[in-house]
């Protein structure tokens, strides 16, 4: 039996790289390349580019200016905008422009003659405490905004003491207060991102995202297992109620205007088989709530109208026909339902919000 040559295995090579490139521009999430934005003062998608989401719903969205998504014709018009704040669950990368939360209430507002625009600022990662820092940073291109909706999609987003890698933190002592973070994207990234997405290198991409996730760990026995963390009581809970106090007065500052805090929990979800209808993280969001009350700092719950939802449907709000069902980020009726609750918000806080 011959021996096969060089030129086998080098066609070999060269018909597999082809296939994973492929498979990739197909298959796989786009790279995102970045840029400053000197309006706003942080980096941002960049204009002018798409991006494609495959590992987690199927979908496709324009960035258009100031790195916002699903803007009509990419610029920013200059109708009063109720902007939706937050993370990958606002971002909304998992369905089309036209299903994002914003658009579907630009599309409800305008079918109801309302002359209101929906903005998504968003980026994936990023807590309330992001938004928070970065708001002011977009008061002058956004103009009027009668509503700053900012969007929980964990209600531990609210506590403090829980410093992330790269994010701003809210800390509880000696006092309450915000620490901004810089953790600009690397020279490597700003160089080579978009020469990656012209060239849809998407698998390679992945394969270096993989490779920096990975922690190894070479001491013998089970990892400790983190703690979760216990409802606060006695001086813990007058500590988190006076960051609380804090967290509300900082919201309304940064967004200089009316604030609205909703609140996306993980209802209805499949655990192991079993459908759960109950928030895990109930005491905390009760807490929560009893403090948004307590300083006249609207707060809605989404809880319900995605459990009435589920039972006269049968379909949960989370969940792609790629993804197990009740988990991950918002589908299509996961946005609607959204919009439809700020929506409804609004109708009824006409008076105190859409006045002349």
């Amino acid at each position: 039996m011959a021996v096969p040559g060089p030129r086998h295995w080098l066609t070999g090579l060269a018909l597999s790289l082809a296939l994973a490139w492929a498979a990739g521009a197909l298959l796989l999430d786009t790279v995102q390349p970045v840029a400053f934005d000197h309006a706003v003062g942080h980096y941002v998608p960049l204009p002018g580019t798409t991006t494609r989401t495959r590992a987690e719903g199927w979908a496709t969205s324009s960035v258009g200016e100031h790195g916002l998504r699903g803007l009509p014709g990419g610029k920013l018009p200059s109708d009063p905008k109720v902007v939706f704040w937050g993370d990958s669950y606002v971002e909304g990368l998992q369905v089309d422009d036209a299903q994002r939360m914003a658009q579907v209430f630009s599309a409800q507002a305008r079918g109801n003659g309302l002359n209101l625009m929906g903005v998504g600022i968003a980026t994936g990662g990023n807590t309330l405490i992001d938004s928070i820092v970065t708001a002011p940073g977009y008061a002058r291109a956004l103009g009027q905004v009668p509503l700053h909706v900012f969007v929980l999609g964990r209600i531990t987003d609210v506590l403090p003491d829980d410093p992330r890698p790269c994010r701003a933190a809210f800390y509880s002592r000696p006092e309450p207060h915000i620490v901004p973070v810089d953790c600009p994207p690397s020279e490597w990234s700003l160089r080579f991102a978009p020469h990656l997405r012209k060239l849809e290198l998407s698998g390679a991409f992945t394969a270096y995202q993989k490779l920096k996730e990975q922690h190894l760990r070479f001491n013998l026995g089970p990892a400790k297992a983190t703690a979760a963390s216990a409802t606060a009581s006695g001086p813990e809970s007058i500590r988190r109620a006076e960051a609380w106090n804090f967290l509300f007065a900082q919201t309304r500052r940064a967004a200089a205007g009316p604030v609205l805090f909703l609140y996306l929990p993980f209802v209805p979800n499949l655990v192991q088989g079993d459908l759960r209808q109950t928030d895990s993280d109930a005491a905390t969001t009760q807490a929560f709530a009893d403090a948004c009350a307590r300083n006249d700092v609207p707060f809605l719950n989404l809880g319900p109208a995605f459990l009435a939802h589920y039972q006269a449907t049968g379909r949960m709000p989370r969940g792609f026909f790629n993804s197990p069902p009740g988990s991950g980020h918002l589908n299509e009726d996961g946005h609607r339902l959204v919009a439809q609750a700020v929506f409804q918000y609004i109708k009824e806080q006409s008076d105190a919000l859409l006045a002349p």
